[in-house]
């Protein structure tokens, strides 16, 4: 038996696998106390089972939420002398080039906490200046004083040699071993200062608050093995998910809809997809090229501060069921990015919410099944929703139910507009892509924006509320290593290059051992980070098993102009850094079911309101576990399940896949 749970801003999904069968849970979540809805759901899937539990794998949104609140560990800082001002002056990036009265970044650490000390470490690794290890003493010192929870250590070129780090990280532990100290060599080993100072403060920002939660949830699952997933689309051990790897966890609830969502769309024909995972808070798009979420290294999280760590590329809004509409000072109906949250939640839910929210629209417009959601466990109150529509209706001088049809309109479009930025950043054709639909909310949209953005399908698979919770049981184990490689072209022969992959295979080799992955399971992919030289930014390009450099240079200058837009060959290139991705395969749960042989007719029909200034359409309701396999479901429809409402607008219709999916095409 595997459980998988993955907590989110309004609900705590929880998936149990034991061979074919599968169970489970949908609660709302406790933001207050995470465990507690943790620890709920899975005594409800278990239901007083005494079996033993393999392995519970966890996504979370603990390190999202902690900075996009703010509430975060006091940080302080022990680095080179004349360098404690990088966090602060950072680089002349700027959000907006020509704004005169930028808002100045946020800082993790304050000046006051930012120290420095004596010692020195050349570009080329060689130590010019001894450690001051007394300044570290008092450093270490005068920062506890001030009450910090955390320190983190970055100096000067330690990516090259980090004996100055180490012997800093050696002697703040002595003096005060219940501070958390993080060093950057460590949680970030490339160069750029600025952005691995900036992502040593996160890391020691998170971890603080990270490590308790994890540690606290692997105590409570009292000896059945506990797996996270992180930021890359991989997931790890509850022992490498804390301490210098606590920055990884950053985007790791995301990161699960998208290997979800990835899977079901190639098994139901459609490798090339956009993952669309829709909660009761947020919205999270990922373009998905070929079956492979696209990746990158540099980060900017929500609040504005640069992060280097391996992740997925994805793109998220606040856009969800309990996303709350408003007018504007200036008359204008705004959804979000404010949300209702679990707690109290929309007011549909009687919870003590008044606010109007994206899901009190969509009852009142007759999308929900009378009887409530999650198969009639959560009651709805229509009278409550229309009486916090109520006031933006007359706001805008219009009917309930036109109020209600303005803010879903609103959100589609900033949704789509999500999915169209992340697409222009690599250039991508939606025209290519199919549309997969995530989370409690997608497939209520799925059909409207795929129609919007010219999107030739959508995707809704058998358990779409439960995508998240699903791509957790098959992520494999990942571990990202990274070696400096700074040498040009000209420079940098085989050998070199092989040594260095050779250690990061040795270094990769030992941690899945640890992990407990079988060798036949484990697999590695290597990668170089090339630029033109005297370039800032680096293009990642794969290396492929016995590939001369040359050829790798070739492709670096294709991939510069998709990435950029111009190349620029016979200009002298450089490689920055090897890169390996070292991963563990785990079994993909098999949920395989036999689809009725018959067509299911309708279970009833709803009057539902699609357009402003229009009737209610009669649209035929349907069970979704009665739909055969090929059946076609025409539009006007509502498709009810457990964990999920699909709507079918006028003029769409959805096909069951032989696989269980639904095929939407909108006509």
């Amino acid at each position: 038996m595997r459980i998988g749970v993955d907590t989110g801003g309004t609900f705590t999904d929880c998936v149990l696998i034991d061979g074919a069968r599968i169970l489970v849970a949908k609660l709302p979540s406790s933001p207050s106390a995470p465990h507690e809805a943790i620890a709920a759901a899975i005594q409800e899937v278990l239901d007083g089972s005494r079996e033993p539990v393999e392995s519970v794998t966890h996504g979370t949104t603990v390190a999202t939420n902690a900075i996009i609140t703010g509430d975060l560990a006091r940080v302080g800082l022990i680095t080179t002398t004349g360098f404690r001002d990088v966090l602060e002056i950072g680089t002349q990036m700027r959000p907006r080039l020509y704004d005169l009265r930028q808002t100045p970044r946020p800082q993790l650490v304050a000046r006051d906490l930012r120290l420095e000390v004596g010692g020195r470490i050349a570009a080329g690794g060689e130590e010019i200046e001894p450690l001051d290890e007394p300044a570290v003493e008092r450093a270490c010192e005068q920062l506890i004083a001030a009450g910090v929870d955390a320190i983190a250590v970055a100096t000067l070129f330690s990516f090259a040699n980090p004996e100055h780090e180490q012997r800093i990280q050696a002697l703040v532990r002595e003096l005060a071993p219940d501070v958390y100290v993080g060093r950057s060599s460590a949680v970030s080993g490339e160069p750029r200062e600025y952005q691995r100072f900036a992502t040593a403060a996160v890391n020691a920002a998170l971890a603080p608050v990270l490590d308790p939660y994890i540690r606290g949830l692997e105590h409570r699952l009292d000896g059945t093995r506990l797996f996270v997933m992180q930021s890359n689309g991989g997931v790890s051990t509850a022992q490498r998910s804390v301490g210098e790897h606590a920055h990884r966890l950053v985007l790791s609830g995301p990161a699960a809809g998208v290997i979800g969502g990835a899977r079901e769309a190639a098994a139901a024909g459609h490798p090339d997809c956009v993952t669309f995972d829709v909660g009761g808070t947020s919205a999270d798009v990922a373009i998905v090229p070929d079956g492979r979420p696209r990746s990158a290294v540099d980060m900017t999280l929500p609040n504005g501060v640069p992060c280097k760590v391996p992740h997925i590329e994805i793109e998220t809004i606040g856009a969800g069921g309990g996303s709350i509409a408003r007018i504007d000072a200036g008359g204008l109906l705004t959804v979000g990015p404010q949300s209702a949250g679990a707690d109290p939640g929309p007011a549909c839910y009687r919870r003590g919410g008044t606010e109007p929210t994206v899901t009190d629209a969509q009852l009142i417009l007759g999308r929900f099944a009378p009887a409530g959601l999650i198969g009639g466990a959560l009651a709805l109150d229509v009278d409550a929703a229309r009486a916090a529509v109520t006031p933006v209706a007359e706001r805008l001088g219009t009917s309930v139910e036109d109020a209600a049809l303005g803010i879903l309109a609103v959100i589609e479009e900033n949704m789509a507009g999500a999915i169209r930025r992340a697409a222009a950043a690599h250039g991508d054709d939606l025209r290519d892509y199919a549309l997969v639909a995530g989370g409690g909310a997608g497939p209520l949209f799925a059909a409207a924006i795929a129609r919007n953005l010219g999107m030739p399908a959508a995707i809704v698979p058998e358990h779409p509320g439960l995508l998240s919770a699903l791509g957790l049981l098959g992520a494999p184990l990942r571990h990202d290593l990274v070696a400096p490689l700074l040498a040009a072209e000209l420079e940098l022969d085989a050998a070199r290059v092989e040594a260095v992959f050779a250690g990061l295979e040795a270094e990769g080799a030992i941690a899945l051992a640890e992990d407990g992955v079988a060798p036949g399971d484990r697999g590695t992919e290597r990668g170089l980070d090339v630029r033109y030289l005297g370039q800032e930014y680096v293009v990642p390009v794969p290396l492929r098993p016995g590939e001369p450099l040359e050829a790798v240079f070739h492709r670096f200058h294709g991939l510069h102009e998709e990435t950029f837009g111009y190349a620029a060959p016979g200009t002298p290139v450089e490689v920055v850094a090897a890169r390996l991705v070292a991963t563990g395969r785990r079994p993909a749960p098999d949920l395989a079911r036999a689809l009725p042989a018959e067509a299911a007719a309708p279970a009833g029909t709803r009057d539902v309101r699609f357009e402003i200034g229009q009737d209610a359409l009669p649209a035929t309701v349907f069970d979704r576990s009665e739909l055969a396999r090929g059946q076609v479901v025409h539009g006007p429809a509502v498709i009810e399940q457990l964990d999920t409402t699909t709507l079918l607008h006028l003029g769409s219709r959805a096909t069951v896949h032989e696989g269980g999916a639904l095929i939407v095409e909108a006509g």
